[in-house]
């Protein structure tokens, strides 16, 4: 897709211009500004809501968009939440234990992990489509709802995800 580009227009040098030059004067200048005025104020904000227009179509549910997406708000910098859609990519065993009704996650030998609980389960059982993994140095960082509300707004509407940190 090509990016246009926008112009920086100037209302006020414009207005000031397409004055014939014996009617620039002080008071006549203040009124074209004055006339202006309101039409750069919807020109900057027409300007606004088209760039953020085009960055939402060209983001999508797609695991690479979306990824972009979150990082691209909520860690910037570093770039370090990703999205997993399989469950062997994870590292992860899913034990269940009865008698706290809680799923404990064993990391596989090798993946380099650590032991996390993830009280919605994980796994085949759970019936999540994708996870979104956010590290745990944003656990304090970051809105969870607001994630979660980004989330809700690229994926497709039958795909379900959860959210763990790791």
């Amino acid at each position: 897709m090509a990016t246009s580009k926008l112009y920086d227009v100037n209302f006020k040098r414009l207005a000031l211009l397409l004055l014939p030059t014996f009617r620039r004067r002080p008071l006549l200048a203040a009124l074209a500004y004055a006339a202006v005025s309101p039409l750069q104020y919807l020109h900057t904000r027409f300007i606004l809501w088209k760039r953020e227009s085009d960055y939402r179509l060209e983001h999508n549910g797609q695991v690479c968009y979306l990824r972009a997406l979150l990082n691209d708000k909520f860690d910037p910098i570093d770039r370090r939440i990703t999205i997993t859609e399989e469950v062997e990519n994870v590292g992860f065993i899913t034990l269940h234990k009865r008698e706290e009704d809680a799923e404990v996650l064993v990391p596989r030998r090798g993946s380099g992990r650590i032991l996390i609980l993830n009280r919605r389960g994980y796994g085949g059982v759970s019936g999540y489509d994708f996870w979104v993994n956010i590290p745990l140095a944003l656990y304090d960082k970051l809105d969870i709802t607001q994630v979660r509300a980004v989330v809700n707004a690229y994926k497709l509407a039958s795909k379900r995800f959860s959210i763990n940190y790791i």
